[in-house]
Order: C-alpha cells, then structure tokens, then sequence
C-alpha cells in the first residue's frame, strides 16, 4: 500500500569518501522531523529598457547556494554513531572490560575537514504515493543538542549544512538498525560538581563556529567545504527546583578556577559484561552564568541554569561516549 503522507518519508545517510560526491545511503534512522531544503537565490538584471516596467525573462540567473537545515530524532541504542563522529570530529572505538559484544564509541572535539554525508531524505506525493529521493551532498554537521524533559524521550536535533542538492540519483531501500530501543528522561542521571542534581530539563549544545558561505568567482556554482572560523561554543542549560542554597551556588559561587564538573547519563538495558546500551555526556569544567531564584507565583520555585563548558587545557572539553553493540560509526 502506497503511504501518501509524512508517514511514508524516510531519512538515509552514509559517510562520503570526498566532500560533496554521492553516496548511496547505507543506513536509515527515524526522525520526528526535518527542515532540510535547496538554497537557491536569483541574481536580477537591473538594466533600464525603454518602456519596460516590468522585469524582463532572460534577465536573470540561477545562484545555487547550496542547501541544509535542522534534523530532530529520538536518541536510540543503536545506529547513532556515525551522526555522533560527525557532530563531535573524532571517535575511538574500543570493548569495554568484561564485554564480548559491547562497544564504546568515545566522542571528543576533532578536525572536521574531513568529514561529510550524504543524506537522502524520501518524501512521499499525494499522487501515486511514490516516494521522491531528495539527496543532499557535501552534509557537514555545523551545530548539534543534546536534550531531556520531564515525560520524554531523549532527544537529538542537528544543524546541517550541504553543499548541493540532487535529485537524479535513486532511492536507496531501507536499512533500519535492528532490535533498537529509545531512553526516557527516568533512564537519565546528571551530576554537577560530583552530586547529584535532580532537572526538569535539560539539553547540551554545541556550535562549532563555522564559516558556511565559501563561495567564490571560479566558474563554478558550488561553495568549498565549510571551516571552522569561530570559537566553538559549548553550553547547556537546566531548569531546577530551588532545593537548598546549593543550587543557587552553583552561579553565586563561580568564580575562574573554580568551575565544576557535569555529566549526564543515560542508560539503558544490559549488553554484556557491566556494559548497558547508553550514552555519557560528560565535561571536567562547566561555569554557570545564571541560577538566581525568582518567585513567579504560589508555585514550587525553580532556577534556570545555563551554564558554559569550558577548555581547561588538560582533558577534552566535552565527551560523549555512546555505548551500542555497533563495531563501526
């Protein structure tokens, strides 16, 4: 039966071997939704004709500018590794002590120069319920969030930036991960400076200051690989109940030195060994930048507390180990 509908979409990707050359999708994930669209300008003669009001056909050029767009899904115990190499830059894949079939994707800053996708998103008419192959090339991760609210699932959303759209090449068929689970936010564990914290919500971030707009006069439509040309920006925030002064401290107390370290973890059911299937957000120092309780009505007082992560100069900044029975990103 053909699905005429957003229910009969389907999202794939695969790692490119060269920036903005096609790759057939290898691998499909579910979303909950996209943003993902074709940039394309028009370059407007304004040349002056005797008696023409109006603007002229022929009077004007295509200006391809590449495309992109925010991607959200449901964070799920398996097939998440490769997003997870090209949100962050680097990865190290080890067997944890004990295990057989665990692995530890481990997560850390890196280089981005020579990482892209292709993503192919389907999307089906109205017509026939044909699913239409869209397929973005040269995709590079630019931004990315981790987050968590009470009565749901873990969430990942992405900033992607491509540097051309096709639509020649086919549809790929579908290569779900098998027997994959979702974590809720009661799988989820955060602490701050060694204790424990109890969030309503939660989410992590990271830009990594990109220049996206490598455009150049060379005879060619299409942008070079985007470059990092910015501080990289990596932050959170969580809402809190104002349980004691402790929660307060956290930004009355900050002072340089003095950040304190946070993790998140989310964990999910046994592989072998002590390994569950799961994922570890974790940074050594983090600086809070507000966390004032503000009574806004009868109701329980709760602080907002975004807080900064920050380098210092000895461990990563932020790590986030994924723990899957997946051998590869």
């Amino acid at each position: 039966m053909a699905i005429r509908t957003g229910l009969g979409a389907q999202l794939g990707l695969s790692a490119e071997t060269t920036y903005g050359t096609y790759v057939a999708p290898a691998r499909t994930l579910e979303f909950t939704s996209e943003g993902l669209t074709v940039n394309r300008e028009r370059i407007e003669s304004s040349g002056i004709r005797k008696g023409s009001t109006v603007r002229r056909a022929g009077r004007w050029a295509d200006n391809r500018k590449g495309g992109g767009g925010p991607l959200s899904m449901e964070l799920a115990t398996k097939g998440f590794g490769l997003l997870l190499k090209h949100a962050m830059g680097s990865v190290a894949i080890t067997t944890p002590v004990g295990s057989t079939n665990a692995r530890r994707h481990r997560h850390t800053l890196g280089d981005l120069d020579d990482l892209s996708l292709t993503i192919q998103k389907g999307v089906p008419d109205t017509e026939t319920g044909t699913v239409r192959p869209f397929n973005f090339l040269g995709c590079v991760i630019t931004e990315w969030e981790l987050s968590v609210d009470v009565d749901g699932l873990v969430q990942v959303s992405y900033t992607v930036d491509a540097q051309d759209v096709e639509t020649s090449s086919a549809l790929a068929a579908t290569a779900f991960p098998a027997n994959d689970e979702l974590f809720s936010y009661q799988q989820v564990a955060v602490t701050v400076d060694g204790g424990a914290v109890l969030p309503t919500q939660l989410s992590v971030s990271v830009g990594h200051g990109m220049n996206t707009s490598r455009y150049f006069v060379r005879a060619s439509a299409l942008k070079k690989r985007p470059l990092i040309a910015d501080m990289r920006d990596l932050r959170g925030t969580m809402t809190l109940e104002f349980e004691s002064m402790t929660q307060a401290n956290y930004f009355l107390n900050a002072a340089p030195g003095a950040e304190v370290a946070f993790s998140a973890v989310a964990t999910g059911d046994l592989i072998d060994g002590t390994t569950s299937y799961g994922l570890t957000a974790s940074a050594t120092k983090v600086r809070f930048d507000d966390g004032f309780p503000v009574v806004q009505g009868p109701d329980v007082v709760t602080i907002s507390a975004p807080f900064v992560i920050l380098d210092d100069s000895s461990n990563p900044p932020l790590t986030v180990d994924y723990f899957t029975t997946d051998v590869a990103s």
